[in-house]
């Protein structure tokens, strides 16, 4: 897995640890499911598996996914099965 982290994101403005935005009924599944894009080390974590799952591996492709991930049309999504289509589907564009 590529193993960048939070200095490598674009933005500072995460949560550097749990923020209370987490919904305390998330537990097992849910929370593997859901994810919190306020959150650095959730931002970190979805980035780099993003990068792993497509062989990426450079800094300039982590910081994209990051970007992709804070856009407007999925701001109220946390779905992470949901939030990686989107950015498939919308890499290119």
């Amino acid at each position: 897995m590529p193993n960048f982290t939070a200095d490598d994101l674009m933005n500072k403005d995460y949560s550097p640890t749990v923020d209370g935005g987490d919904n305390p009924k998330y537990r097992g599944v849910l929370d593997r499911n859901k994810v919190d894009k306020t959150e650095e080390y959730e931002v970190v974590y979805f980035c780099n598996k993003f990068l792993e799952k497509h062989s990426f591996k450079e800094k300039a492709t982590y910081q994209k996914v990051e970007r992709l991930l804070r856009h407007k049309d999925i701001k109220d999504e946390d779905d992470r099965q949901k939030l990686i289509k989107w950015i498939e589907d919308n890499w290119n564009k």
